[in-house]
């Protein structure tokens, strides 16, 4: 099975998600066992949601570095070459047009 970097990084965010979700349930049980009050609960899982959020920051940042490295580029690269070339080509466009203009007359 053939995976390219965008889907490793997918899978391991989905993995963050999932994990989250355990989380949660495990800190529900919890709660309704009273091993830990609500207040408790919710302070957890707030603490591990920072955390992810945060290993997900590292984790996307590292990604992109070990892309740059290798000569890729991003979306966001790629977005602004589109943009720069569309400039471009409208200005061209302007460019022949004055030069039309100025040979007819």
């Amino acid at each position: 099975m053939k995976f390219n970097l965008e889907d490793i990084l997918y899978r391991g965010l989905g993995t963050l998600d999932l994990t989250r979700e355990k989380i949660e349930e495990l800190v529900q049980m919890m709660i309704k066992e009273g091993d830990l009050t609500r207040k408790q609960g919710e302070e957890l899982i707030k603490k591990w949601q920072q955390k992810g959020d945060q290993k997900k920051g590292e984790i996307e940042k590292t990604i992109e570095e070990k892309l740059q490295e290798l000569g890729l580029s991003s979306q966001e690269d790629m977005q602004d070459l589109k943009e720069r070339v569309s400039s471009l080509e409208k200005e061209v466009a302007k460019l022949k047009d004055l030069c039309l203009d100025s040979s007819d007359h």
